[in-house]
């Protein structure tokens, strides 16, 4: 599919929280991939409540480089991950949207894998951690036991819900983040149930994913409250809060 330069392309929405360490050396990756793009883009940063000096020094990458192509949204408070990609993913304007975490742990390059996939037939695109990488034993132990029990619980067959780096459709991006109710890690399952429900057709990208040091994930913790979450999701469906 060819890229239609009347309108955005794509979309890149970037959830950011304390990122002073790493966001500005982040930003610069995302920037010098960009600009060698024959695509037209928009770049969106959501701000969820950070303390430091994440914004700013964000602002001032993206404002020297790509200064008419981005947007900064701003969260009053630390809501959560899912509630800043919500926010990102509802305001994008590209035909293709994507969100990717500010770790690079999924680098911004692995776009070129998504782009010859674009199909009229599928909606949603979601990276799958299948090349080689590294991460530490107790994150990818309890990481499959939630995936098994997501489809389980969720009756899904998907190979990794968790991997921060997804690509919807803007309709269906709408459709399914207009009815996102959870805030934290659990939004990843939560949205895929939804486009489940609503019929939207989804495609699986294999993709290299490096474990990076840092990350907010509290793996025991974010385990028991995201397993509790799926329940929520099967209460929440029961209630019919997602037709």
């Amino acid at each position: 599919m060819e890229p239609n330069e009347a309108e955005v392309f794509i979309s890149i929405i970037i959830p950011v929280y304390n990122e002073e360490k790493r966001i500005e050396a982040f930003l610069m990756d995302v920037v010098a991939f960009l600009t060698g793009q024959t695509y037209s883009y928009e770049v969106i940063i959501v701000n969820d409540g950070s303390i430091d000096e994440t914004v700013k020094l964000a602002d001032n990458v993206l404002r020297q480089h790509i200064p008419d192509k981005f947007r900064v949204l701003e969260l009053p408070t630390n809501r959560g991950k899912g509630a800043a990609v919500k926010n990102g993913m509802l305001a994008a304007q590209g035909e293709f949207a994507f969100f990717l975490d500010a770790d690079g742990s999924t680098a911004i390059e692995e776009i070129d894998e998504f782009i010859p996939t674009f199909s009229p037939e599928i909606d949603i695109y979601m990276a799958v951690r299948t090349k080689k990488h590294f991460a530490p034993f107790k994150r990818v132990f309890f990481g499959k036991g939630y995936i098994k029990l997501a489809n389980f619980l969720l009756g899904l067959t998907i190979s990794d819900f968790t991997c921060g780096f997804k690509c919807y459709r803007l309709e269906a991006a709408r459709k399914v983040f207009s009815r996102q109710l959870l805030k934290n890690w659990s939004f990843d399952a939560e949205d895929i149930f939804i486009a489940k429900k609503q019929g939207f057709k989804i495609k699986e990208i294999p993709v290299y994913w490096k474990h990076v040091g840092g990350s907010k994930v509290k793996v025991l913790k974010n385990i028991i409250v995201c397993g509790w979450d799926l329940f929520l999701i099967k209460y929440y469906n029961f209630r019919g809060k997602y037709n």
